[in-house]
């Protein structure tokens, strides 16, 4: 029986696949090939291997896009626009069994610049794209305090500089280890441990995050 997110990830995968590529060919490889097998097809012409790469990692991938963006509509182009670079740049690649991280690091870089092209909208009177807040995200059933509780911090990590709430996210929402978010972010780890220490102070002084049981 597959699980709720199976289920989510088989219903998106197409129909992004179909955005991305619209005459892309169904795929013809086993979905077992490793990556670094379907890179190096790729890397050589096949189509099918970039289409099963996709179809591997693009519903994850957008999911991070989208707690990072609070936006669906924003997450799918920002989808859309990093495996696009992925595809063309896959000579650039050192590691092809690093795909997805490296595919990571491009929808960060992308999130990143909407952000700050957003923020620049705000400061000078223009309207920027939505983003959803925390609290509407929230899954269903949450109890009205749970969904008080993501409104502040909601608050508290829109204050944060973005480096600081992009790695604050992939660590605490995500769930990326640390040396994925410094990937992901293009910085060392120790710049990337300053940016989450700082983001956790800061989250800690304005709001009480308890572990769950």
């Amino acid at each position: 029986m597959s699980s709720p997110r199976q289920s989510v990830e088989d219903e998106r995968a197409p129909a992004l696949v179909v955005r991305l590529r619209p005459d892309a060919p169904p795929p013809r490889l086993p979905e077992g090939v490793d990556t670094a097998e379907l890179v190096a097809r790729a890397r050589a012409g096949e189509r099918s291997a970039e289409s099963i790469l996709y179809r591997r990692y693009a519903a994850g991938l957008l999911e991070v896009a989208q707690h990072l963006l609070r936006s669906p509509a924003a997450a799918e182009d920002v989808l859309h626009d990093a495996f696009l670079l992925a595809f063309s740049r896959l000579a650039q690649l050192k590691q092809p069994a690093q795909f997805r991280a490296w595919t990571l690091a491009i929808v960060v870089s992308l999130v990143r610049k909407r952000l700050r092209r957003q923020r620049l909208l705000r400061w000078v009177g223009l309207e920027a794209v939505d983003d959803a807040p925390l609290h509407l995200q929230a899954r269903d059933g949450a109890s009205v305090e749970a969904r008080g509780e993501l409104a502040v911090l909601d608050g508290v990590l829109r204050a944060l500089p973005v480096p600081l709430r992009l790695a604050w996210t992939l660590r605490h929402v995500e769930g990326e280890k640390l040396e994925a978010v410094a990937a992901a972010m293009g910085k060392s780890l120790a710049t990337t441990k300053r940016y989450l220490s700082k983001a956790e102070a800061h989250v800690e002084r304005h709001v009480a995050l308890e572990e769950s049981p």
